[in-house]
């Protein structure tokens, strides 16, 4: 067990709020892959209601974040070559996912000239 496993082990077991205290100690790097993890997470709840820590989609997304924990500082040629993956994935699935409500919001149709003016925030002249 190295020292930083040893100094992480040691927080968690004297602190009962563990997430808050290992968000703390982890390195810079650490944080924005964490926070991509998140961002990722988020988007698939918002994506898919049944979503949840024993699907699946959670258990491989874990077990490649933690992968890449150790064979990014080893193989890798750029120094933050997953973390940068897993943010294009979150912009990715945030993308999809905004690009799916416009096209349902502004989805074709027939629609009356007042609907259509409104929403183009333009008003019609008064009937008389």
């Amino acid at each position: 067990m190295s020292l930083g496993d040893q100094a992480l082990r040691a927080a968690v077991e004297t602190k009962p709020d563990t997430t808050i205290h290992l968000f703390i100690m982890a390195t810079a790097v650490e944080r924005s892959t964490f926070t991509a993890f998140r961002k990722i997470v988020s988007e698939l709840r918002k994506a898919d209601k049944n979503f949840t820590k024993n699907s699946p989609q959670y258990k491989y997304l874990v077990q490649q974040m933690r992968d890449h924990q150790v064979t990014q500082r080893v193989y890798s040629k750029a120094p933050q070559e997953a973390e940068h993956v897993a943010n294009l994935y979150a912009t990715y699935l945030s993308s999809t996912r905004r690009l799916n409500e416009l096209e349902m919001r502004y989805k074709g149709g027939e629609r009356s000239v007042e609907e259509s003016a409104n929403l183009v925030g333009l008003a019609l002249p008064e009937k008389k």
